[in-house]
C-alpha cells in the first residue's frame, strides 16, 4: 500500500483541488488509452485494407499484436487500480466523500467501455477464431505427444518413470500437482509415466475411479530394478513424493519448451499455466461414468452459462495464518465481470457457481446479495470439512467442482489454495487464453509449489516518487516475493512489492512498467514422434 509518509502528487492536496485534480487524472489516463486504442486500430485497418483478397475466418495474428493487445489490456488494469487507490486515499482526507465515490463510479464507466473497446479489437478480423483454431492445434501436438509416450511399441523395453502418488497428507490439489512435476520430468526425458494411484483418498480403484487410464497397454513395471532420479541411463527410474527434483529436468523459474514457445507467446498471456493445463487435459480424460455423474450433477444443481465461478477457501486455510478473505471482495469482481457483460449482451441472471469448505458462506451470500443467483453442491460443501475428507465421495465432489470452477465464464479465487491454482490451470484448456478470464485477490501473481518468486523485467526506467519506492533500470530483474502477500489483503493501487534482483534494494514498484519473466528450456527432440 502507498502511505502517504512524504508528499505525492496526491496525498498532498486537499479538499476541491484534490478532487478535481483526481477526475482530470482520469480524464487523462482515459483519453491517452483512447488515442492508443484508435491508433491502433487505424494502422491495423489500414494494413488489412492493402488487401482485398484476405480470408478472414483464416487470418493468422502476428506475435507482435498479440502481445500488444495482452499489454495494453494490462495497462489498463494496472491504471485503474492506481487511480482507485489515490482516490481511496483521498477519501481518506477530505470530507466529500459522496463527491469522490461519484467519481470513482465514474471511472469505472470510463474503464468498462474502454475493456469493452479492447476486448471488440481483439475479436476482429477473424482474430477470435485463429486463437481457438491455434489453441486446439497446439494443444492437439502436446496431447499426441503424451500419447505416443504412454503407449510405447515394446512396454518392456520402454524408458519409464514412476511417479510416488500417494502419501505425505497432501491435498487433492497438492497431489495432483505433484503429479504435474512428474508428468513433465517424463515428457522431458521421453519416458512412459507409471502411476499407481489405487486406494487414493481410501478409493479402491484410484483416479481410474474418474478417468481414463494413463495408458491402455504400458502400466507395470519390474520394481525392483528402479533407481532414484534422475538415473540417467537405467530403464526405470522413481520420483519420491518431494516436489524439490535434483537435478530438475527444468528450469527452477516458469519454464516451457523451446519448439513450442513462439506459438505459445503469441497465443496466451501465461505460457506455463498452458503447459501445466496440457497434463491435467491428458490425466482428467473422464471415463463415461464420471462424465455422467458431471453431467447429470449440472443439470441438478442449475449449472449453465454465463456463470462466474468462485472458490472461497476457509477452515483449514484460515486457521493456519493465512488472510480472510470478505466475500464482498468476491461479489466485488462478479459484479464488474456482468457489468462488463452487459455491454456486449442482455444479462437474464448473474449465476454464480461457488466452491466452498465453509457452509456460512452460502448463507451470507443468499442474505446479502439477494439479486443474485448461487449455484452450489450442498454435498460438496458438507464432505469439505475436515472431519469429512479423504473419502470417494468428497474426492468425488472436489473434482467436480474443479470441473464446475474451469468451465466458468470467468474465475474469482485465492491463488494460495491449491484448487483455485487448480482450476485456472485446467481452465486453459477449455478457452485459448483463460488467463484473461481469471482474478486472484491474495497473493498477485499464478504461481507453482517450490517457486520461490515470481520474476518480472523492467521494460520502462522508474525514478522513486516516494520513500516507499526503489527505482528501476532498463532491463532489471524483480522478484515479487510471496511471503510478502502470504498474510495479507492484497492492495491494489497499481503497485507490487519485490526485490531488484540488480541493486537488491526492496520496495514498492509500478507493474505497468515490468513484464513476466518465463524462461525457455531444450527438451530433446520430438521430431520422430511428431511423425507418428
Amino acid at each position: 500500500m502507498l502511505i502517504c509518509k512524504s508528499p505525492s502528487l496526491l496525498c498532498s492536496h486537499r479538499g476541491i483541488f484534490g478532487l478535481r485534480l483526481s477526475w482530470l487524472l482520469t480524464l487523462i489516463t482515459c483519453s491517452i488509452v483512447i488515442v492508443l486504442l484508435n491508433s491502433y486500430r487505424i494502422a491495423y485497418d489500414a494494413r488489412v485494407s492493402k488487401s482485398t483478397e484476405i480470408d478472414y475466418s483464416e487470418m493468422e495474428s502476428s506475435k507482435e499484436k498479440e502481445q500488444l493487445l495482452r499489454q495494453i489490456g494490462r495497462d489498463l488494469y494496472y491504471t485503474k487500480q492506481y487511480i482507485s487507490g489515490q482516490l481511496q486515499l483521498l477519501k481518506q482526507t477530505t470530507n466529500s466523500t459522496g463527491h469522490l465515490d461519484t467519481i470513482l463510479e465514474d471511472m469505472n464507466d470510463y474503464f468498462r467501455v474502454l475493456r469493452h473497446d479492447l476486448n471488440h479489437l481483439r475479436d476482429t478480423d477473424g482474430a477470435s477464431e485463429w486463437r481457438w483454431k491455434e489453441a486446439e492445434a497446439l494443444s492437439e501436438l502436446v496431447q499426441h505427444r503424451i500419447h505416443v509416450l504412454q503407449h510405447p511399441k515394446d512396454c518392456n523395453s520402454a524408458r519409464k518413470l514412476h511417479c510416488e502418488f500417494s502419501g505425505g497428507g497432501r491435498g487433492v490439489g497438492s497431489q495432483f500437482h505433484h503429479l504435474t512435476i512428474c508428468f513433465v520430468a517424463a515428457y522431458a526425458t521421453q519416458r512412459t509415466l507409471l502411476l499407481k494411484t489405487e486406494g487414493w483418498f481410501n478409493t479402491p480403484r484410484g483416479l481410474d475411479t474418474f478417468f481414463l487410464p494413463l495408458s491402455n497397454s504400458c502400466t507395470k513395471a519390474d520394481m525392483s530394478q528402479m533407481v532414484s532420479w534422475p538415473g540417467t541411463d537405467s530403464l526405470l527410474v522413481g520420483i519420491s513424493k518431494s516436489d524439490h527434483l535434483k537435478p530438475k529436468p527444468y528450469s527452477p523459474l516458469k519454464s516451457i519448451p523451446r519448439d513450442l514457445s513462439e506459438r505459445l507467446f503469441r497465443l496466451h498471456g501465461d505460457p506455463y499455466a498452458w503447459w501445466v493445463g496440457q497434463f491435467f487435459k491428458y490425466t482428467m480424460r473422464m471415463n463415461s461414468q464420471f462424465e455422467d455423474y458431471v453431467r447429470e450433477l449440472a443439470r441438478e444443481i442449475g449449472y449453465e452459462s454465463p456463470i462466474v465461478g468462485i472458490q472461497v477457501r476457509r477452515t483449514d486455510k484460515t486457521s493456519s495464518g493465512l488472510t480472510f478473505i470478505p466475500l464482498k471482495n468476491f461479489m466485488d469482481v462478479v459484479a464488474g465481470f456482468y457489468d462488463d457483460l452487459e455491454l456486449r449482451q442482455e444479462v437474464g441472471t448473474r449465476r454464480v457457481f461457488v466452491a466452498t469448505d465453509d457452509p456460512s458462506v452460502i448463507e451470507e451470500a443468499k442474505e446479502k446479495y439477494p439479486d443474485y443467483q448461487f449455484v452450489y453442491n450442498e454435498a460438496s460443501i458438507v464432505s469439505a470439512d475436515l472431519h469429512n475428507r479423504w473419502t470417494e465421495s468428497n474426492l468425488r465432489y472436489y473434482l467436480a467442482d474443479i470441473y464446475f470452477l474451469s468451465r466458468s465464464n470467468y474465475l474469482v479465487c485465492t491463488m494460495s489454495s491449491n484448487m483455485c491454482r487448480f482450476a485456472y490451470e485446467v481452465m486453459q484448456t477449455v478457452y485459448p487464453d483463460a488467463s484473461l478470464l481469471t482474478r486472484g485477490l491474495e497473493l498477485p501473481f499464478y504461481f507453482m509449489d517450490g517457486q520461490g518468486g515470481h520474476i518480472l523485467r523492467a521494460r520502462f526506467s522508474h525514478v522513486p516518487r516516494r520513500s516507499e519506492e526503489m527505482g528501476l533500470q532498463v532491463g532489471d530483474k524483480i522478484s515479487v516475493s510471496f511471503k510478502y502477500y502470504y498474510r495479507k489483503l492484497l492492495v491494489e493501487n497499481g503497485f507490487l512489492y519485490g526485490v531488484n534482483l540488480r541493486t537488491s534494494m526492496k520496495g514498492l514498484f509500478p507493474v505497468y512498467k515490468t513484464v513476466d519473466v518465463l524462461d525457455v528450456v531444450d527438451f530433446s527432440s520430438f521430431e520422430e514422434i511428431d511423425r507418428m
